[in-house]
C-alpha cells in the first residue's frame, strides 16, 4: 500500500480550484438524480454550503448548459451541453480503453466472447465485444445496440441494482416487449434474486448462457462485463469459474 504524503509535503491547492471542486460536486449530485431532478435544498445539503453560494454555482452551470432547471418545479437536471459532451466521448469511449486489457485477458483465458455494456435509463448499450475462439455471427450484431435491461445477460447485474419496486415499475413500463420474450415479472424477479445472492448474473435461456458483473462507471454510472457462450458449453460448474475470472479482472479495474 502506498503511504500517504506528510501534510507538510502535500501539493498546495491550485488557486481557484475550490470553486471548481464545488461545481463538480454539485454536477455529480445532479447527475446521480438526473431522472427525478434535484431541488436546491438537496444541493445545499450535499455541498455543505450556504444557499446563496450553492445557488450561484448551480446558476453558472445552468448558464454553461451543463445543467437545466425545470421552470415549474425548480428541479435541476443535466442539460444539453452535458449530453453533448457525453455523446462526443462515445466517439472514442474512455471506458472501452480502460476495460480493453481486462476484456482481452478474459477472452484469452475463457476462449469465449466478452461484452462491455453500460446502463442508459431502462436499456443497456453494448459498447464493445472481444471475440472468443469460436466466432458467433449473431453476437457481432449486438455491438452498438440498445437492449432492454433483462434481455441481455450482463444487463441483469445492472437491473439487480434497482429496488424491487423499481424493477416492478420497469417491467410494467415495458410489459409488451417482455411478453414477446416470454419474460414474466415473476421470472425476472427470480433471476434478480439469484443475481443478488450470487453477486453476479448467471443466466441460461434460449440456448445462450453466461455470467455478468456490474461495476461503477465514474461517480454515477453503471457498467457491466459479461462472458456469453452457447449453453452447451456452460455447465453450472463452469459458471462459477467464469464468474471468478470476471471478479478478478473487475477488481483490477479499481
Amino acid at each position: 500500500m502506498t503511504a500517504l504524503k506528510p501534510a507538510s509535503r502535500a501539493t498546495p491547492p491550485v488557486r481557484g480550484a475550490q470553486s471548481i471542486d464545488r461545481a463538480m460536486l454539485l454536477l455529480q449530485t445532479i447527475a446521480a438524480q438526473h431522472a427525478r431532478g434535484v431541488a436546491l435544498p438537496e444541493l445545499v445539503e450535499a455541498a455543505q454550503l450556504d444557499r446563496t453560494t450553492t445557488y450561484r454555482i448551480v446558476s453558472s452551470l445552468v448558464r454553461a448548459g451543463l445543467v437545466s432547471r425545470d421552470a415549474d418545479t425548480g428541479a435541476y437536471r443535466l442539460g444539453i451541453e452535458a449530453m453533448a459532451l457525453g455523446l462526443t466521448a462515445m466517439q472514442r469511449a474512455p471506458l472501452i480503453e480502460r476495460c480493453l486489457p481486462a476484456m482481452k485477458a478474459l477472452a484469452r483465458r475463457s476462449q469465449e466472447h466478452v461484452f462491455l455494456v453500460v446502463r442508459s435509463g431502462d436499456y443497456s448499450h453494448c459498447l464493445h465485444m472481444e471475440q472468443g475462439v469460436h466466432p458467433i455471427r449473431s453476437f457481432f450484431e449486438t455491438v452498438g445496440s440498445m437492449r432492454l435491461l433483462g434481455l441481455g445477460i450482463p444487463s441483469f447485474s445492472l437491473l439487480a441494482r434497482m429496488s424491487d419496486d423499481e424493477i416492478a415499475a420497469h417491467h410494467a413500463r415495458h410489459l409488451a416487449e417482455y411478453q414477446t420474450h416470454n419474460l414474466s415479472a415473476a421470472k425476472l424477479q427470480r433471476w434478480i434474486r439469484q443475481t443478488r445472492e450470487l453477486g453476479h448474473a448467471q443466466i441460461v435461456a434460449k440456448g445462450i448462457a453466461g455470467v455478468g458483473m456490474r461495476f461503477a462507471m465514474g461517480s454515477c454510472g453503471d457498467a457491466a462485463l459479461g462472458i456469453v457462450v452457447p449453453a452447451s458449453r456452460m455447465p453450472r460448474s463452469r459458471g462459477a469459474v467464469l464468474a471468478t475470472m470476471l471478479r478478478g479482472e473487475i477488481g483490477r479495474l479499481g
